[in-house]
């Protein structure tokens, strides 16, 4: 993941780029809805279900309790998650500004060494 994360100041520094890669995916995002469609009238009709299938609503409230409880846990897993990218997103910009720094650093003291020959 790091060498990924570490890819984003030079993909951000290349437009042509980003325009080709999100073409690339809205082409396949476009693609996938068209065969999706297709796929659903070639499909048959769902099979009618089953008698397990039938119990979830025969239990009533309690099973949806325990569903909200469900999605309420993958939500705080969700916010944990997004927690720790917004994390590793702040630790790769110090970095990168650290980087950066260095580098200006580097480059005074190239033209300092330089300007006194």
């Amino acid at each position: 993941m790091e060498h990924l994360i570490a890819l984003l100041p030079l993909l951000s520094s290349m437009p042509a780029l980003q325009v080709f890669v999100g073409g690339v995916v809205a082409v396949t995002c476009v693609g996938m809805v068209l065969r999706a469609n297709k796929d659903k009238h070639e499909v048959p009709p769902p099979a009618p279900g089953s008698v397990g299938d039938a119990m979830v609503h025969l239990q009533g409230p309690a099973e949806y309790l325990n569903i909200l409880r469900d999605l309420r846990e993958i939500g705080r897993q969700q916010v944990e998650r997004l927690d720790r990218i917004a994390e590793w997103e702040r630790a790769s910009r110090d970095q990168l500004t650290a980087q950066t720094d260095l580098l200006r650093s580097i480059d005074r003291e190239q033209v300092r060494h330089h300007g006194h020959d």
